[in-house]
């Protein structure tokens, strides 16, 4: 087997990397201007050093693939950075919050001054008034340990709201473990804590309500009065919360005027739209003494066509009936964000392991061309010095063979198989594999040894694919 063999996961995995620098960097971009820019110059240099070495691997892959890959890349992440600066611009809504409360050190504050947010945004959409914050988590100077700890989780919260009447205040959490020992969740679990570790409270004295019901399993309930709670949480509300996944990592809260959710993350288009169309379906399920907001709220069109309209991105043709397909399992509805990177994590899994496993499979049946390698040179991984470059690297051979009629030099063929590693000027044959990168197989011991190591990433890879596009339904 030859050193090209990694060629593939190698060039798989440096433009993926380069794709999640480029995300970071958007994620830090406007906040963290250093670590932005890190970020970028590292992408750079990823995109650079990859195409330099697939450009290097001689191979017969087109040439405008080498620059329009990395190119396609760089444009979306431009086009979707542009489209993340001016989204709020596009809705025509106003920075001067006229409801709902702003968070101060982890306490929802109605009518608090918009200047202890990074962004704020309100606009009207289907008969709602909605507001999206963003905000940083920020430590007191007065409790120092916290403000260290503010600063290393370093969190960048969205809070979405939607105008209600002004009612008591109520909290709805979902609890961390709430199915175990019967069953565990640790991602779900851990996106509750993060959504919720940064998630602020009402300026109000809560106490603990429970409805006597599994739905205290599931949700702890936190209320300013224990009869609006009870007359709020009707079986409707409550086989609302329970069913749908949306709601299962996510903190709800009635308070001061306005039915708001926090999530971790930068807020985006996407995020205001689907999750205030979450509120909104919560709020036509709620038997709301306002007879006028009653109606407005059941004659709201929330559909996810109807409310988000031509919003829902360029994958909205994939991933609307996939989260619909998803939520019906009882999984969580996916971003488009998280729906590529689950998708390219899968194909750099899949393709490369794919390609190994097949060529394996042409050597081992006799279909792939076989051809006598004459050794040129060669090289013990025990044999080495300590200014040896390949010592630790394996058992090493140099050689050439004819194939159609045409000579090709081998370089650094790493040798696997079991029996007698050659000397120079033996003659020994390998199969040239018909896949790219065309790597050399030496034995049926080394075929059956990289069908293995091929089937692995394709089982990994597969097996993500599945949970992404057809999961199975959830234990209940």
């Amino acid at each position: 087997m030859d050193d090209q063999l990694a060629g593939p996961w190698l060039i798989a995995g440096g433009y993926t990397l380069a794709l999640a620098l480029l995300l970071l960097g958007g994620r830090f971009d406007g906040r963290r201007p250093t670590a932005a820019a890190v970020s970028y110059a590292l992408c750079g240099i990823l995109v650079s050093e990859t195409s330099l070495y697939w450009l290097s691997a001689g191979s017969s892959v087109p040439g405008w693939l080498w620059f329009a890959f990395p190119l396609v890349i760089a444009a979306l992440a431009a086009w979707r950075g542009y489209r993340q600066k001016t989204w709020t611009g596009r809705l025509g809504g106003s920075g001067e919050p006229s409801f709902g409360a702003l968070p101060v050190r982890g306490i929802a504050v109605t009518g608090a001054s918009p200047d202890s947010v990074d962004t704020a945004v309100e606009f009207g959409h289907n008969g709602h008034r909605l507001l999206g914050v963003e905000y940083r988590l920020n430590g007191s100077t007065d409790f120092p340990d916290l403000a260290r700890t503010a600063d290393l989780i370093g969190g960048t919260y969205a809070l979405i709201q939607l105008r209600t009447p002004v009612v008591p205040s109520v909290v709805i959490t979902p609890v961390v473990g709430a199915f175990e020992p019967e069953r565990f969740t640790p991602l779900e679990d851990s996106r509750i804590t993060r959504n919720t570790v940064g998630a602020p409270k009402p300026d109000a004295l809560l106490q603990r309500f429970e409805t006597g019901t599994e739905f205290d399993r599931r949700f702890a309930v936190t209320t300013s009065d224990p009869e609006f709670a009870a007359a709020l949480l009707s079986p409707g509300v409550r086989e609302l919360l329970t069913s749908d996944p949306w709601f299962r990592v996510r903190e709800v809260a009635f308070h001061g005027g306005s039915l708001w959710t926090c999530e971790a993350g930068t807020l985006t288009e996407e995020m205001m739209f689907a999750d205030s169309r979450r509120l909104a379906v919560l709020a036509s399920t709620v038997d709301w003494e306002d007879a006028d907001f009653r109606s407005a709220s059941k004659a709201s069109d929330t559909s996810d066509a109807g409310w988000l309209g031509g919003r829902r991105g360029p994958l909205a043709g994939l991933r609307v009936p996939l989260n619909a397909r998803r939520e019906a399992t009882g999984r969580q509805p996916l971003s488009s964000l998280s729906l590529v990177a689950r998708t390219v994590v899968a194909l750099a899994l899949v393709l490369p392991g794919l390609a190994l496993a097949v060529n394996s499979l042409t050597a081992l049946t006799g279909l792939a061309p076989e051809a006598r390698l004459t050794v040129t040179a060669t090289l013990r991984a025990e044999a080495g010095t300590s200014n040896c470059t390949s010592c630790g690297n394996g058992n090493l051979v140099d050689g050439t063979y004819e194939l159609d009629g045409e000579t090709h030099e081998v370089k650094d063929l790493r040798w696997m198989s079991f029996g007698n590693f050659p000397e120079r000027g033996d003659v020994v044959d390998v199969s040239v594999t018909p896949l790219w990168w065309h790597p050399l197989i030496e034995g049926k011991d080394t075929g059956v040894i990289l069908l293995l190591i091929g089937l692995t990433p394709v089982l990994a890879g597969a097996l993500l694919a599945k949970a992404t596009y057809r999961p199975r339904p959830r234990r209940v």
